[in-house]
């Protein structure tokens, strides 16, 4: 019983102690973890025409039996011609919300700029998520005006390296008069060239890079009519197309199904080639 009694008054004088300090301390709780989990609907990047003066950004939010709530909209790095909201609303039990961006004057044409926002920690718990969905609080893009406008369809014959065909499109700026074969055999690599037009079209065609120079490319040391493929192969890295000398090259009135466009060409990667062909598109419709 003795024992016993000094461990109770052991006990009882820490508890007193402890509480003495507790009541002399000015201890603030953390906030708990939210559980908004707005996320950035997509991060693509953006390609807009000549007469577009607004875009739109979308979020989401996870979760049932939601209310109402308005997220600010934190400007990280913006143009000065973009006019962002200052935040975002969602109405009651929507999971989705739009905000639009109005774009002033001052944006150059064929020219990037980038957008950088961000949804604050409090409104986007990415830890908290019970339905394991991907949150981006994070929103980094490019922004690009162009007056790029199809012209035509056709179907591309990749005869080298992945031995394919498939649509296309053919597209024409009239600022640049320059063509272009937008995701001619990978998405996000574009294919361009100068040409006289239907008018008289075997009198000019070579083609360019995004300027509408010529094209041109070092590969090792030795330098090549050609451009990026836009592949990077996996053993050999960059494969380039490389236009073959001596061979024509151009749109050919005549072709089987009409106006075709040929051009011979090696695919090359820095420790040789991979074969050459010609390549073509036929099947050509105006619009």
């Amino acid at each position: 019983m003795k024992f016993n009694k000094i461990l109770l008054l052991s006990l009882l004088s820490a508890g007193a102690l402890f509480t003495a300090c507790s009541e002399d301390d000015n201890y603030e709780w953390g906030k708990p973890a939210s559980n908004n989990m707005v996320s950035f609907a997509n991060e693509e990047n953006l390609v807009l025409g000549f007469e577009d003066n607004t875009f739109d950004i979308e979020f989401v939010r996870v979760g049932n039996n939601l209310p109402a709530l308005t997220v600010p909209i934190k400007v990280l790095n913006a143009p000065d011609f973009c006019q962002i909201p200052t935040s975002v609303t969602f109405a009651e039990g929507a999971t989705d919300a739009v905000v639009q961006v109005q774009i002033g004057e001052g944006m150059a044409p064929f020219t990037k700029y980038s957008l950088s926002l961000a949804i604050g920690e409090e409104f986007s718990n990415a830890y908290a998520n019970p339905e394991d969905i991907a949150l981006s609080p994070r929103y980094n893009i490019s922004i690009l005006k162009e007056d790029y406008k199809t012209i035509a369809t056709g179907v591309f014959h990749e005869t080298v390296y992945y031995e394919d065909a498939w649509d296309v499109e053919i597209q024409y700026s009239e600022l640049l008069d320059l063509y272009r074969i937008p995701d001619a055999i990978i998405t996000g690599s574009h294919w361009f060239f100068k040409w006289s037009g239907r008018e008289a079209p075997e009198d000019e065609f070579y083609f360019a890079d995004e300027n509408g120079d010529k094209a041109a490319v070092s590969i090792g040391s030795t330098e090549y009519y050609g451009f990026f493929s836009g592949i990077n192969n996996k053993s050999y890295g960059p494969v380039y197309v490389t236009v073959l000398d001596g061979y024509f090259i151009g749109f050919d009135p005549e072709g089987d199904t009409g106006l075709e466009l040929w051009f011979p060409v090696a695919y090359r990667v820095s420790a040789g080639s991979f074969g050459s062909n010609f390549e073509y598109i036929d099947n050509i419709e105006f619009n």
